[in-house]
This record gives structure tokens, sequence and C-alpha cells, in this order.
């Protein structure tokens, strides 16, 4: 078996191990075997870590899914309907299902592995959708356009738990995890869409801008101060 296909085959079975057990519950030992390696320091030499297998889930999934939402976002420019948020929000949640659906072979562990890592390390996805994150821009600053009146400050956040909320949405259904065996995808999915959109579109209370203007007015405090401290050092 060539290099290319060893790696593929590691990032496969790391991928359903970690979507079975989480992360911590799996050695790279394990990794090895169910990849079918007879060298036992195989994910060892082409990863180094667990981390770094991770970080491979996401170059291995994410360029497809990205394919889709790029293709989707397109359609909803092209018909007119790019300040329609619930238009732009069903492009990123049909992306997903288009990569699951269409992806290489065992797609949805990667739907329970990234529902699995948002629950036990959001720290951690965060880290890992900075490092991947040009694919999100343009969607991003589309729900940005269709929401001026929120800002940035609240909108970052609710994007980040909108992604959140749908990626664990859809692992729930696909394991029927709430005796949905009755509710057709379609309608799961569509109501599902409009919780989201109903998320993302909520206004502000006057408790939340009174905690963001509190916020901001604390980190202009910081960096006056960091800058009266640079400039009593160069004096």
């Amino acid at each position: 078996m060539g290099r290319r296909d060893t790696r593929k085959e590691l990032i496969l079975a790391a991928e359903r191990l970690f979507a079975e057990r989480g992360i911590e519950g799996v050695s790279l030992r394990e990794i090895n075997l169910a990849a079918g390696q007879r060298n036992t320091s195989a994910a060892h030499y082409h990863f180094g870590s667990k981390e770094a297998l991770v970080d491979a889930i996401f170059e291995f999934r994410r360029p497809e899914i990205g394919r889709y939402r790029e293709k989707r976002l397109d359609a909803v420019e092209a018909a007119g309907d790019a300040g329609d948020l619930r238009a732009i929000t069903e492009a990123f949640v049909m992306a997903l299902v288009d990569g699951l659906r269409s992806g290489p072979e065992g797609a949805g562990a990667y739907l329970i592995f990234l529902a699995n890592l948002f629950l036990v390390s959001p720290t951690q996805v965060g880290d890992i959708l900075r490092k991947f994150d040009s694919g999100d821009a343009r969607w991003a600053r589309m729900v940005a356009a269709a929401l001026p009146q929120l800002p940035q400050q609240l909108l970052m956040p609710r994007l980040f738990l909108m992604g959140r909320h749908a990626v664990i949405s859809l692992a729930v259904y696909q394991r029927r995890g709430l005796g949905l065996e009755d509710l057709s995808f379609d309608l799961y999915l569509s109501n599902m869409i409009d919780a989201v959109c109903g998320f993302l579109a909520a206004p502000p209370s006057e408790k939340t801008r009174e905690l963001a203007r509190r916020e901001r007015e604390r980190e202009r405090e910081r960096e006056r101060e960091q800058h009266a401290r640079e400039t009593a050092s160069e004096g």
C-alpha cells in the first residue's frame, strides 16, 4: 500500500474510532490496528500525534464540503437572494449534508466525530476552524450583510454556536437520538434551519447590549493602558 493510501486508511480509522469513543478514548496503537497496519508506528510516523490526526481529518473532509458550500452560495447570489438569511443559512447546512451524502467513504462518521468535538472540546474546534477558515469566510460575510443591525461583537459567537447546533442536530437525527423515526429528514432539516435563522436574527436584549457596551469599554481601556506602557518604554 502506498503512502497516500496509508494516510487515508489511518485518517478513516481515526475518524471512525474518534466518533465512537472520543479522542481521549482512542490510542494511536488502536488506530493502527483498525487501519490494518502491520507497522505499529504507522500513525506516529505519518502524523506524530492524535492532535495532528484531528487536523488531518479536517483537511480530508472540509475541501469537499467547501466546494458544495461555494456552489450553493453561488446559486443564492444568482437567484438574487444574497440578503435572504434563510437562503444563506440553508446553503451552509445543505453543503454539510451534500458533503456527507456524496463525500469519501464513511462520511457519516465525520458528522459524529465533529459533534463530539464540539461538545467536549469547543476550544479545539475554534482553533481548527481558524486554521481552515477560508471556506467559511464568504458565508460569514453574507450573514453579516444580511444582519447589519447585529454588532460584529455579538454576531461571531452566534455563528460559532449556530455551526455547533447544526452539526449536533444532524448527528442527533442520524443516530435517531430523539425518537424521530416518524419525522422525515426533509421536515427535520427545514425546521432546524428555521430555528437557526431565528437564533441568528434574534434582536439583542437591553441586558446583552449593556454587557456588550461594558466589554467594549474594557477593551478600549486595555488598549489605552497598552499604548501608555509602550509610549513610556520608548521614552
